[in-house]
């Protein structure tokens, strides 16, 4: 039976990546993987990972840069794994702020155990797991809930996708075509969702920078100026 947790394994070892993606099948999750974080990144817009497993030498961009780049932005815990076992070597892994460390070789129950207690954590804080912190307010992206001061602003699934993904690509203008896609509806629709949101919104302290239009592009959330 499946614990409906999904994992995201992102290794440059094509050996590694099946044989942690049948394991891990085998004890009941569902598992996607990834050679770089360059592919990973294009999983992680359509998905919501329940826990990331990374290695450290990666072609392109390290896991090292990928976990201290997106590690506050993605939200997700990340398990990291390194062939480097000295403790310079781990300390510099979890000062990027990785849940854990796990050096290479290790063995398979060990890997679980981990696994197990990184989603334990994060089962104890679920409604901080499950939300985000956009400069005076709580977004439950599970709940579809913004909070602030207090007050609950309840979103409808559209309009807590349409936040949700101008999160993840914060400071970057995202097309119309692009969260249409997205929601399966018209561009047009896209505007109207966006419309009323802001409606929803208008009392929030900087609410303008949640939901930015972009000339001729679509539309942006600036999360620096939250």
């Amino acid at each position: 039976m499946f614990q409906k947790k999904h994992i995201l394994v992102i290794d440059d070892d094509e050996k590694l990546r099946k044989l942690l993606k049948s394991f891990l099948f085998e004890q009941g999750y569902l598992v996607d993987t990834s050679k770089d974080t360059h592919t990973a990144k294009i999983k992680m817009s359509n998905i919501l990972y329940d826990l990331i497993i990374l290695d450290v030498m990666l072609p392109q961009e390290s896991g090292i840069t990928f976990a201290k780049k997106n590690k506050n932005i993605i939200n997700i815990p990340i398990l990291m794994l390194s062939a480097m076992s000295e403790v310079e070597d781990r300390i510099k892994g979890l000062k990027t702020g990785v849940d854990e460390y796990l050096c290479k070789p290790f063995e398979p129950e060990e890997l679980l155990l981990r696994i197990q207690n990184i989603i334990k954590r994060r089962s104890v804080l679920k409604t901080e797991a499950n939300s985000i912190i956009l400069g005076d307010c709580i977004f439950n992206y599970k709940d579809h809930i913004l909070i602030f001061n207090k007050d609950k602003i309840v979103l409808t699934l559209n309009e807590s996708k349409v936040l949700f993904y101008l999160y993840k690509k914060s400071n970057f203008a995202v097309k119309r075509e692009e969260l249409a896609n997205i929601l399966k509806v018209s561009d047009r629709s896209v505007d109207v969702i966006i419309k009323r949101l802001r409606q929803k919104i208008n009392h929030i302290p900087n609410h303008r920078n949640l939901l930015l239009t972009s000339r001729g592009i679509g539309y942006k959330m600036e999360v620096d100026t939250l």
